[in-house]
């Protein structure tokens, strides 16, 4: 059975189907050769799935666990296949409510990606900040504020960063958002007075104003690093509301 048809399947939404299929061709792949099977997941963990409803999400999730089992029982439970599958399950997992298993899931493919990765790779951060999500998600804002806490921004900004967070201001999301200029940026749940915290704390010249309006890609405003290219952003004050705490330097 190929790829192209289980994923046929799986857009039909025929889950269950589509899931006894995927076990076949991987076990199929591994039999041929370690390569193949690499290969073979690789093009069936590609699909995350898009949904319309809830209802849709549930019914996806035993063939997301279906793919995760069989990876780890042919590649082995800590292999990178194995762990993309794991992704995908715990993000269905926290996407229908089940935070506690989504958790437990992401926390081992967190631990994975730190050992394969560097802490300012993108792989590394878009699972820590997934999980920072389910976190928050469910309720557990001290586990979150320390995973966020881990961010290491460049000298420039650190100083911008504390004083931040000193000022009440709680950091929600840290990553890549752009593909160019952008190394590590961090996000926080509280206006920035830009103009104001570079005065006031004496930042390098190095660090400009970066003033984002955009539509689909959001907006934000905040600090960046011209040299190092690490970024201190907060809401956009044209979308915040006026319930946002603004940080600022007296």
């Amino acid at each position: 059975m190929s790829t192209a048809a289980i994923l046929r399947m799986l857009n039909e939404l025929q889950f269950e189907a589509a899931a006894s299929l995927a076990g076949q061709s991987l076990r199929e792949a591994a039999a041929e050769s370690p390569e193949r099977l690499t290969q073979a997941a690789r093009e069936l963990v590609a699909w995350q799935g898009f949904f319309r409803n809830n209802s849709e999400a549930v019914a996806s999730e035993p063939y997301f666990r279906a793919v995760y089992e069989v990876l780890a029982e042919l590649a082995g439970p800590e292999s990178p296949a194995a762990m993309a599958a794991a992704e995908n399950l715990a993000g269905i997992l926290g996407s229908i409510g089940r935070l506690d298993e989504a958790i437990a899931l992401r926390e081992k493919v967190l631990a994975h990606a730190g050992r394969r990765f560097k802490a300012d790779d993108p792989r590394f951060l878009r699972v820590r900040d997934g999980l920072a999500f389910l976190y928050r998600r469910a309720g557990r804002e001290a586990e979150s504020d320390k995973l966020h806490g881990d961010a290491r921004l460049c000298k420039h900004l650190a100083a911008a960063a504390q004083y931040i967070r000193d000022q009440g201001g709680r950091m929600v999301s840290s990553g890549q958002p752009w593909s160019q200029n952008c190394h590590v940026w961090v996000y926080f749940d509280a206006l920035l007075d830009c103009e104001r915290l570079i005065q006031g704390l004496g930042l390098d010249p190095c660090v400009e104003i970066h003033d984002h309006r955009g539509t689909h890609d959001g907006s934000e405003r905040g600090l960046v690093c011209t040299i190092h290219h690490d970024g201190v952003m907060g809401p956009h004050p044209s979308d915040s509301g006026f319930e946002k705490k603004t940080i600022t330097v007296p």
